[in-house]
């Protein structure tokens, strides 16, 4: 009986250490990926009363031309500017899935109440644009 005690102790002091290792790692990502450059951008729209050029049509009046190069040419900008959101999304899913026991993440978001609507917005709003 004590046996199981003490795997049911290293079981939990494992899944929590995992929780703790997921959350470091999502805030740490959000904090270089997300927080950081838009702290930085808030200083240049103060300062300049912009947020910079459309990733659309740059610096031109007029967005360009529809067709496959202006496509082809936004996918290419708009991926060079997410890619390390991206990045910390998959990470973000991979260390969920392997480190945070199921039962929690059901415990707190799968309810039909306000409360586990509350909770899951009030999460998301760290990781918006």
């Amino acid at each position: 009986m004590d046996r199981m005690m003490g795997a049911e102790r290293v079981d939990r002091s494992r899944l929590i250490a995992g929780t703790a290792i997921f959350l470091v790692t999502l805030a740490a990502g959000l904090l270089y990926v997300k927080w950081l450059p838009y702290y930085a951008k808030s200083f240049i729209a103060l300062s300049h009363h912009t947020i910079g050029a459309s990733i659309v049509s740059g610096k031109a009046a007029a967005p360009p031309a529809v067709g496959l190069a202006a496509a082809w040419s936004y996918a290419v900008t708009y991926y060079s500017l997410i890619w390390q959101a991206l990045a910390l999304a998959l990470v973000a899913g991979a260390t969920i899935q392997v480190l945070v026991p199921r039962r929690w993440i059901h415990r707190i978001f799968s309810g039909k109440d306000f409360r586990s609507v509350a909770i899951a917005g009030t999460l998301s709003l760290g990781g918006m644009m």
